[in-house]
């Protein structure tokens, strides 16, 4: 598997969503609520909450590096090791991938995330049908994302505010990835996201409009301008993935739909259009984007929101630099 850059991240797609609206169905938009793929079968999954984006952030971060981390080891589809799929990282390498910065606000935010995300839990059903016996039997869980967390922060003899700044990037995260959000990491059952497009679209609906339309599986297979083009029902399963179910009128959620799909186009240089129309006595979502997951990739590739990442972007102050050096002497001194 190739290096992945430090700005992808993936979500096991079907905690993506609130309610997750992937259907399995064939033809137009369905009126009834949408069917979930996940790894056990064709079924629902509903998050006990609704993901903010910087907690869709963190989430992808976390996912993207247990997929590293596992890229090396012989992979067990049943990912019954709490060990194995324990994310091993530090407040600095997260921070990386959440903010391209780092502060004290940013870590402060990283933590009030990872808490969310560890009372965040799924609720999974599965339907198991026996057409010979005409008989159908419902499997339903619950699941948590994370698991235990544990934080580690080296203490040394600091005494200026600046110092415990320069400190707080250096503590040691281990974040248990719950199991079953850990099967479909291994079975790939995950949307990539661009973490760099994410932090540019803001924290608003622009940012879970392009989330959602991301995690969509109807897309055309194949397109012979360049573009692939899908339609939207927007029923009440999709506005609640898209984020307007709570507007009062029809009308004002096409128009907040309007104005984030505006936003949208003019940040991602991968879609065309996205726009409601009224087909077939009902209102669409409309969008266009550029055909193919690596073309999109490439399309985004110089865009004037991609950071590099902390390390070049920010010149390390002296302050910084001292203090973390002291830290790695300490380490070294203290090693076997």
């Amino acid at each position: 598997m190739p290096e992945l850059r430090r700005h992808q991240g993936q979500a096991p797609r079907d905690t993506l969503l609130h309610p997750v609206w992937e259907p399995t169905t064939a033809g137009e938009p369905p009126d009834e609520a949408f069917v979930a793929r996940t790894l056990l079968g064709a079924g629902w999954v509903a998050g006990k909450r609704k993901l903010s984006m910087v907690d869709l952030r963190v989430w992808a971060a976390l996912c993207a590096m247990l997929r590293e981390q596992l890229r090396d080891q012989l992979r067990d589809p049943t990912q019954d090791s709490a060990e194995l799929r324990t994310v091993h990282t530090t407040g600095y390498q997260l921070a990386d991938r959440v903010w391209a910065d780092d502060g004290g606000w940013q870590y402060r935010a990283l933590i009030r995330s990872l808490v969310r995300l560890r009372l965040a839990d799924v609720t999974v059903r599965v339907i198991e049908r026996d057409p010979e016996l005409a008989v159908e039997t419902l499997h339903e869980g619950w699941v948590s994302l994370l698991g235990e967390m544990w934080f580690a922060t080296t203490r040394l003899d600091l005494t200026r505010p600046e110092q415990w700044g320069a400190l707080k990037g250096n503590t040691s995260l281990k974040i248990e990835i719950g199991r079953w959000p850990a099967q479909q990491v291994v079975a790939d059952r995950c949307t990539w996201l661009d973490l760099d497009l994410l932090r540019a679209l803001g924290p608003g609906l622009p940012a879970r409009v392009w989330a959602c339309l991301e995690a969509w599986g109807r897309w055309p297979a194949h397109s012979f301008d360049g573009n692939e083009e899908t339609a939207i029902g927007l029923g009440e399963p999709a506005l609640a993935s898209l984020g307007v179910a709570s507007y009062g009128k029809p009308a004002d959620a096409r128009r907040a739909l309007k104005r984030a799909g505006a936003r949208l186009v003019a940040i991602d240089p991968a879609y065309e259009s996205v726009r409601c129309e009224r087909r077939g006595g009902g209102w669409t979502l409309v969008v266009r984007r550029v055909s193919g997951p690596r073309a999109r990739a490439q399309a985004r590739s110089g865009a004037a929101w991609r950071s590099p990442g902390i390390a070049v972007a920010k010149r390390q102050r002296p302050e910084r630099a001292a203090v973390r050096a002291k830290i790695r002497d300490s380490l070294a001194d203290g090693a076997p």
